[in-house]
């Protein structure tokens, strides 16, 4: 554990440098900050019953707007247990939603 604590610091002083670059040059495009994937997670809640029980979908969309994943998950009370949706499954999930969500990066 300790290994991603070292990595989590690493990671903040890279973030940290990065904004000082960019408030002093407001130019300046993070270029310097690599392996960036921008990766968007959505929660769909479908139900929420009196025992506390929540379940729904996270639906993970890349840069380009795309849906590449989706899971499911049950929460209750402080619990939560996530599936992942086999193709056939995020295949449907992406017929249903992909109209839904635009992504706009700049």
């Amino acid at each position: 554990m300790s290994e991603y604590v070292d990595k989590l610091d690493e990671r903040v002083r890279i973030l940290e440098e990065a904004l000082e670059k960019k408030n002093q040059n407001p130019d300046y495009d993070f270029d310097e900050v690599k392996a960036v994937d921008m990766l968007i997670k959505f929660a769909i809640y479908f139900h929420e019953d009196e025992e506390n029980q929540v379940d729904g979908l996270y639906i993970y969309i890349n840069d380009d707007g795309e849906i590449v994943n989706a899971e499911y998950f049950v929460k209750e009370n402080d619990d939560i247990t996530i599936i992942s949706l086999n193709d056939e499954q995020l295949e449907l999930i992406i017929e249903l939603f992909s109209d839904v969500f635009t992504v706009n990066v700049e």
